[in-house]
């Protein structure tokens, strides 16, 4: 009778090892559960922030988007002297 009080002994320990090792568990994935959403929520924060930053940069563009193509300076740099073949400094 005495080895089977020893048996209980371990397997209460056991259980209650095992309950220890679950709860801390639990807690810890929680907490870095917490702590990789609070991550996401701050970038994407930022991202949303960054995304409004661009959409009034181009609301506030005198020269709107290339597709609106009202810049008149998008095709580059056009010499208006090139076609005529005027050159003051030609020899």
């Amino acid at each position: 009778m005495g080895d089977q009080g020893g048996a209980n002994q371990m397997l209460v320990g056991v259980v209650v090892a095992l309950i220890i090792g679950l709860a801390g568990g639990y807690y810890y994935g929680v907490a870095k559960g917490k702590e990789m959403l609070l991550e996401e929520q701050e970038e994407a924060a930022e991202k949303a922030a960054e995304e409004a930053q661009r959409q009034l940069a181009e609301e506030a563009n005198p020269f709107g988007t290339e597709e609106q193509g009202a810049n008149p300076f998008s095709d580059g740099y056009q010499n208006p002297f090139e076609e005529k073949g005027f050159n003051p400094f030609a020899q």
